[in-house]
């Protein structure tokens, strides 16, 4: 018996279990984002059929190249199990309310870069960034958009250099900092139950963004600033403050502009 073959009899179980157990989806709705990368994927439909197992509706969402890249195939793979459907793009922001989460089992560079940068020109992105406006909790697999992921070094991305790589990985941590959940594709179920198990923490602001952190200072010698610190700055309303021997990336430049931030040097 080869892998495919195992994989059929495996997916088949998996349709009986639901079947059996109910699969009812009483315990709602979960937007399922795919987007337009490849690692990682055999186990995002693992992850979407263990969604309905646990008693949840996914709504599929693609993005333009992953409908090209593999929308056929991923409803062929979830064929027979209850509950899973497409996503009502129709009204889509209604549909975004009732749901109680939005997980991305197949994350793209592209996408991740426009959702650290706050874009929405496409549905997917557009719900990702919604949801984050609503307090939905948003789970994203890293596996296609870690350099080092196993995935994409079999696809030869092992010759991305250290500034591509620290790029994206920057961008990773922004979207952390914007509440987002970055895991691993076989932790995507589990990570979304443990969300939806605690409610999440609610800081009050004022119309500028102030809240209690306390102020940030960014005077260490050597450090590169990124666009975590440029959001903490935010936070404080306080400015960036650049020694002569600091640098700031692209991406930390940018979203300063973008949000106001002010970049000062102590020269």
């Amino acid at each position: 018996m080869d892998e495919k073959q195992i994989q059929e009899v495996i997916a088949e179980v998996l349709k009986r279990l639901a079947a059996q157990a109910g699969a009812s989806g009483e315990r709602g709705d979960v937007i399922v984002v795919f987007t337009g990368a490849t690692a990682g994927f055999n186990e995002a439909i693992q992850q979407v059929r263990s969604l309905v197992i646990r008693g949840f509706r996914p709504l599929l969402v693609f993005s333009h190249s992953a409908e090209l890249l593999y929308g056929p195939p991923v409803w062929k793979q979830l064929e027979g199990f209850p509950q899973v459907a497409p996503f009502d793009a129709s009204n889509w922001l209604h549909s975004l309310k009732e749901a109680k989460a939005v997980v991305v089992p197949v994350l793209s560079v592209d996408t991740l870069s426009k959702l650290s940068l706050l874009l929405a020109d496409n549905l997917a992105s557009n719900l990702l960034l919604h949801a984050l406006f609503a307090g939905k909790p948003l789970i994203l697999a890293q596996n296609g958009v870690d350099p080092s992921d196993q995935g994409r070094v079999i696809r030869h991305f092992e010759y991305c250099g250290p500034v591509l790589a620290g790029a994206i990985r920057e961008r990773m941590e922004v979207v952390r900092s914007y509440g987002c959940e970055v895991v691993d594709v076989t932790c995507l179920t589990t990570a979304l139950e443990a969300a939806l198990a605690h409610k999440p923490r609610v800081t009050k602001t004022n119309g500028h963004g102030n809240g209690t952190a306390k102020p940030v200072y960014l005077s260490h010698k050597g450090k590169i600033i990124t666009a975590a610190d440029v959001l903490r700055a935010q936070q404080t309303g306080e400015p960036v403050r650049l020694h002569n021997s600091q640098i700031i990336t692209p991406l930390a430049r940018e979203l300063a502009q973008k949000r106001g931030v002010c970049v000062t040097s102590e020269d």
